[in-house]
């Protein structure tokens, strides 16, 4: 009788639901939530596992071919000059194979003691664009202030130093306030043009050959560039993310 009454309620009042009913429903709710957050869990874990190993490659590959500090078919006299340098007249010089920005470049060349390439005359930048790559474009030690004034890294008079701008050169577009040697298969060097401090480049270091100098091995100097790069890309990519 109770049992009757139950579902003659029911049947005579529709707006009233069994609560059997209802928890079920409420069940198959929560478990549906609980199926895609699972998944959703899964996802991140697979995720972040991707982008470390991906990471781990990019750092295998950093350490194993792009951080390559040996000049490009340069087969001349090393002199007293570290490994992986050749040197011109009294100065060593590092093409490092490292894209970077002008502030890193910078950064990474003094970690080796020596600071981005100074252009002094006509001979030395004729020897540097028969040891570099001719199609790659190198950051060199020359930068414009604020002020609109240039100066370069050693602290050399930007005025009294020859200087090899291309033609229309410097451009001073935007915020192009950092020079380097351009590239080119049609002239016999290379010549200087101005770019976005930010842009991606190969550079130049050099360091002056001290009476008595030996040759000494970067090896350490090297590890500390090499965390520093890792630590400026990992940087770019969080920025990269975060957009």
């Amino acid at each position: 009788m109770q049992s009757n009454k139950l579902s003659d309620d029911v049947e005579g009042n529709p707006d009233r639901v069994d609560p059997f009913y209802q928890q079920g429903k409420v069940a198959c709710i929560m478990f549906t939530v609980l199926l895609l957050l699972s998944f959703l869990v899964i996802g991140i874990v697979t995720g972040l596992n991707f982008k470390k190993n991906s990471q781990e490659d990019q750092t295998r590959g950093l350490l194993s071919d792009d951080i390559t500090p040996i000049p490009f078919q340069y087969k001349g006299d090393r002199g007293p000059c570290s490994d992986g340098w050749v040197l011109y007249r009294n100065t060593c010089y590092l093409i490092m194979n490292v894209y970077g920005t002008w502030e890193l470049s910078k950064s990474l060349c003094n970690d080796f003691g020596a600071h981005l390439m100074v252009v002094n005359n006509e001979e030395e930048l004729e020897f540097i664009s028969r040891v570099v790559q001719k199609r790659t474009d190198y950051w060199i030690g020359l930068k414009r202030d604020k002020i609109g004034q240039w100066s370069w890294v050693n602290g050399d008079n930007y005025h009294s130093n020859p200087q090899f701008w291309d033609e229309n050169q410097p451009a001073y577009w935007g915020m192009e306030s950092c020079s380097y040697l351009k590239g080119s298969d049609t002239v016999h060097r290379k010549l200087m043009h101005d770019a976005d401090c930010h842009r991606q480049l190969y550079h130049i270091c050099e360091r002056k050959l001290e009476k008595g100098m030996r040759s000494v091995r970067v090896t350490a100097n090297a590890v500390r560039a090499v965390r520093k790069l890792l630590v400026s890309l990992e940087a770019e990519l969080q920025t990269l993310e975060g957009r």
